[in-house]
């Protein structure tokens, strides 16, 4: 009876082991992913910016040709 329960410990023993480095390389993955995620979440952060400023820049335009465009063709035209 002794050798199975030494056995079992040993068995047990050899799983918490185990268990105990998969536990930590999930984390070491997680907290990989977690930095990428981050650094993705950076540049669409920039790059929302960029294209704010470039759709105001062209809205702008837009506008201005649509509420100036007549002054524009007559002051070319004359």
């Amino acid at each position: 009876m002794g050798d199975i329960d030494v056995e079992l410990h040993e068995r047990i023993a050899r799983l918490e082991t185990k268990i105990d480095t998969h536990i930590e390389d999930e984390e070491e993955t997680l907290a990989s992913v977690v930095r990428k995620l981050d650094r993705i979440e950076l540049e669409f952060s920039r790059y929302r910016g960029v294209v704010g400023g470039i759709l105001i820049a062209v809205s702008a335009i837009v506008t201005a040709i649509k509420m100036f465009g007549a002054s524009f063709v007559e002051l070319f035209t004359k």
